[in-house]
C-alpha cells in the first residue's frame, strides 16, 4: 500500500516554522497551548538500520530504533518546542532542533497527561544516563551502590562545627556566614555530640538548565537521631555542596564517605536561566 506524506510547512530557522497557506486554517486555537510537538522530515539524513549512538564511533553499533539517530528508514524527527507567538501562518518557537529547510509534516499540542505519563522525577536509569552523558554527578565513590531507584546517595567528605552567628538580609548585601571549625577524623571516624554542624559532600553536582534537585536524609541517619538540612539545588548549579547536619540524640559516629544524603532530581517544564549565586562552583577549586 502506497502512502503519501505531504509537507504542511517548512522550518525557516531555529525559531521559525512557516505553515503553507492551504494548511493555515489548521492552526486555529493553537495559540492556547504553551508547548507543541513539531514533526518534520530529516531531509539531509541517510537511511540506516545500525548506528553508533550520538554518532560516536567508539560506542558499539545499535539498532536505529533503540536510538534517536536522525539516520533512520523514514527519517522522521520531532521536537517539543515552546510556542512564543502565532503570526498568521508563522509560528515563533523556542527549542526547535531541526535544520532550516526541513519539511514539517505535522504539529500536535504537548499534553502532560499523554506526554509525561510517569512524572518528572528522574529515575535510576535516567540519572545514570545523565551521569554518563552530561556528568550530572562527578567524583562519586561507587556508582552501583550510590544509585537508588529514584535518587542518588551522596557521601560525607568533611564535617565542621558552626561557630558564632550569621547575618541575613533581603538582597544579601549584608549577608555574613558564621565561621566554622572542621572536626578531624580519627581512624576515618568522627563523633558528633548533640548540636548543629555543617557537612560537605564528596560529589560534584552538575545540573543542566532543565533539572533541579532537593535533598533528604537517608533513613538510617534519621533512625540514629540525626537529620540533614538542605535548601534546593537550582538548575544550572555546579559545585561540591554543603548541608546542615543536626544531631538530636546523645551523639552519632560517622565514618568518612558515609552515605548521609539522597538527592532527588526533578525535570523542569522548560529550560531556565542557570543559577549564578555565590555558591556556584563552591568547593571545587
Amino acid at each position: 500500500m502506497e502512502m503519501e506524506v505531504k509537507p504542511i510547512g517548512y522550518v525557516r530557522d531555529e525559531n521559525t516554522v512557516e505553515i503553507l497557506q492551504e494548511y493555515a486554517e489548521g492552526l486555529r486555537g493553537i495559540e492556547n497551548f504553551r508547548y507543541l510537538w513539531i514533526f518534520y522530515f530529516l531531509h539531509l539524513s541517510e537511511e540506516k538500520l545500525l548506528v553508533h549512538p550520538k554518532g560516536d564511533k567508539s560506542r558499539p553499533l545499535r539498532g536505529v530504533f533503540s536510538t534517536r539517530s536522525p539516520n533512520r528508514p523514514n527519517r522522521i524527527g520531532f521536537t517539543a518546542v515552546r510556542l512564543i507567538s502565532v503570526e498568521g501562518n508563522i509560528l515563533r518557537v523556542k527549542g526547535l532542533d531541526a535544520l532550516p529547510g526541513s519539511p514539517v509534516i505535522d504539529i500536535k499540542p504537548y499534553a502532560e497527561v499523554y506526554d509525561l505519563p510517569y512524572g518528572s522525577v528522574l529515575s535510576r536509569k535516567e540519572i545514570e544516563r545523565r551521569i554518563r552523558d552530561e556528568k550530572l554527578i562527578e567524583n562519586y565513590i561507587d556508582l552501583k551502590t550510590q544509585l537508588q531507584p529514584n535518587g542518588f546517595d551522596c557521601t560525607l567528605q568533611s564535617v565542621a562545627k558552626i561557630k558564632g552567628c550569621g547575618k541575613l538580609d533581603f538582597d544579601n548585601s549584608e549577608r555574613t556566614l558564621p565561621e566554622i571549625e572542621e572536626i578531624p577524623f580519627e581512624d576515618d571516624w568522627v563523633f558528633l555530640s548533640k548540636g548543629v554542624y555543617r557537612a560537605r559532600i564528596n560529589e560534584i553536582v552538575n545540573l543542566g538548565k532543565d533539572v533541579m534537585a532537593f535533598g533528604r536524609p537517608r533513613s538510617s541517619l534519621v533512625r540514629c537521631g540525626a537529620n540533614i538540612l538542605t535548601a534546593v539545588w537550582d538548575a544550572g548549579y555546579k559545585g561540591r555542596s554543603e548541608v546542615g547536619l543536626v544531631v538530636y540524640s546523645d551523639g552519632i559516629w560517622l565514618k568518612r564517605n558515609a552515605r548521609i544524603l539522597q538527592l532527588i532530581f526533578v525535570k523542569l517544564t522548560e529550560e531556565t536561566e542557570p543559577y549564578s549565586g555565590i555558591y556556584q562552583l563552591e568547593n571545587i577549586h
